[in-house]
Formats: structure tokens, C-alpha cells, sequence
């Protein structure tokens, strides 16, 4: 008797050039923080560095958050033995690619906008780059 076994692919999702130039640039606002290394960040990362871009700005402007958390992280007790299939459910994560945008700044001065994307850059797990949408005159 012959078995035959076949390999499971994962799908490709095939992202066009202006697809991902939308993905890498600021679309909405004129200053964002994009991942310069994978990772992933939680709800309460984003939330504290939420706070931080609203105080340092005192409430001005608006803040658009690019993030989605639909990865769940699963952890198993302390002091358990192996196997016995995955741990019970811990919190919710989301996956950063290099080149990703987290978050977008708009209707704020831009020495103020730096200092407030510099502080979140410091209490990030990941390293990360601040970007400026160029603005074209016609």
C-alpha cells in the first residue's frame, strides 16, 4: 500500500507596489512611527504611548492608530510539565513587519510632533523610525 503525502502551502497574499507604498507611508496624517525590526507589540504599549503623545501635545491634533490585535498568545502555568497541548489563553497581540506603520500624528506642530514620537520610540519594545509626509505644492 502507498500513501501519498502531499505538502500544505500557505497562502501568498501578493501585495501590489501601490499597495505597499500605502502600507509604508503616512496616508491620513503628516507624521507616523514605522517599525524598523519585526516584533510585536500589545494593546497596553499602544495605549501608554497613546497617553504620552496626548499629553505632550496637551490634546491637540488627532491620532490615528493603524494597529489591529488579532493574534492571540497563548501561555502555559508555572511549574507544569511538557506537552498536554498549548496553555490557556493570555492576551492579544499583533505582529509588526520591518516597514509597518503603528500609528499617525496630524494637526500638529512639527517640533512638538518629534518630541512626542521621540518619547514613544524610547518605551517601545522595538526599534522604530518617525516619518514626514512630503507635501507638494501645485
Amino acid at each position: 500500500m502507498e500513501i501519498n503525502k502531499y505538502k500544505k502551502f500557505h497562502k501568498i497574499k501578493r501585495i501590489s507596489k501601490q499597495e505597499k507604498f500605502i502600507l509604508t507611508n503616512p496616508q491620513q496624517g503628516f507624521y507616523a512611527l514605522r517599525a524598523l525590526e519585526t516584533g510585536f507589540i500589545t494593546p497596553e504599549q499602544l495605549e501608554s504611548s497613546r497617553r504620552i503623545i496626548s499629553r505632550i501635545t496637551k490634546r491637540s491634533g488627532k491620532i490615528l492608530l493603524k494597529v489591529k490585535f488579532a493574534q492571540a498568545l497563548t501561555k502555559k502555568p508555572l511549574l507544569s510539565r511538557m506537552g498536554k497541548g498549548c496553555g490557556s489563553f493570555d492576551r492579544w497581540i499583533s505582529y509588526l513587519k520591518k516597514g509597518k506603520i503603528i500609528l499617525e500624528l496630524k494637526g500638529v506642530p512639527k517640533k512638538l510632533a518629534l518630541a512626542a514620537l521621540k518619547a514613544v520610540c524610547k518605551r517601545l519594545p522595538t526599534r522604530f523610525e518617525i516619518l514626514q509626509r512630503e507635501i507638494i505644492d501645485v
